[in-house]
């Protein structure tokens, strides 16, 4: 582990919702195998595995004090897009604790979107915030896939619990089912957990680019082997794909009406 020190903290943002991303730490601890963000790797010229390095950004509350003065009142701020601002490292460096409390004296809209019960250290200022939502990313809630598909994430259980706690606290709360992993991403029990805790759902499929899609089938050869030939049927034949894609669809929208919750579907 280093601590770097970064030239930006906010960054515009291309995702929708979000008009500016927060990164305090370069790289992640959680160790997802299905990371979209793994690309990021070579703008770090890291040749660590992803998911085995994360480094501090040591002047981001600095960086943040001077440029948070330069963005629009009641822009969208979210934490994070290539990183979880709640990893582990975060219990010692507290950067993300220190920028949201800075935050606190500025009219933002601000999402935090983590799989880390860490977040809940931090309730006292979430509370000072005028505008606030937070977050958890489920992509299954079976302990037992979590651990290798997560290893080092918080288990789903507390991920709920977390929620809850957040959500009876007063804090808009929503939750991210992403990536839908078939064989996983148990969608009706998710929504039957998540319902009345959340105000609404996001969900996504699997992005199968470059390593993503490596990293899902490394674990697939080494515990589930009878699933390989199953995910190749699904996303390398482009009409079985397009066909459990419109499936898919109207699974999700479905559960969203079951459970009464607002769905936003992002593919």
């Amino acid at each position: 582990m280093k601590e770097v020190k970064a030239k930006t903290i906010i960054t515009p943002s291309k995702i929708p919702g979000a008009d500016f991303v927060i990164n305090p730490y370069a790289g992640c601890l959680h160790s997802c195998v299905y990371c979209y963000a793994q690309f990021m790797k070579r703008f770090l010229n890291e040749p660590t595995e992803w998911g085995k390095f994360c480094y501090p950004k040591i002047n981001a509350v600095e960086l943040f004090t001077k440029e948070i003065k330069k963005i629009p009142e009641r822009s969208s701020i979210m934490f994070s897009s290539v990183t979880d601002a709640y990893n582990p490292l975060e219990r010692k460096y507290e950067l993300t604790r220190k920028i949201l409390e800075t935050l606190i004296d500025y009219n933002m809209d601000v999402s935090i979107l983590t799989k880390s019960d860490l977040v809940l250290r931090d309730l006292d200022i979430l509370k000072k915030i005028k505008q606030i939502e937070v977050g958890f990313t489920i992509t299954t809630i079976n302990e037992k896939f979590q651990k290798i598909l997560e290893p080092g994430a918080s288990s789903p259980q507390k991920r709920i619990e977390v929620l809850k706690i957040l959500k009876q606290s007063g804090i808009n709360t929503f939750a991210f089912i992403g990536p839908i992993l078939p064989y996983f991403t148990d969608l009706e029990n998710i929504f039957k957990e998540l319902s009345g805790i959340v105000e609404y759902i996001f969900v996504d499929t699997f992005n199968t680019k470059g390593a993503n899609w490596d990293g899902v089938i490394n674990v697939l050869k080494k515990y589930f082997p009878n699933l390989i030939e199953k995910y190749k049927e699904i996303y390398s034949d482009e009409k079985n794909y397009r066909k459990y894609v419109s499936d898919l669809k109207i699974i999700i929208q479905e559960l969203g009406k079951k459970y009464n919750v607002f769905v936003r579907m992002v593919f």
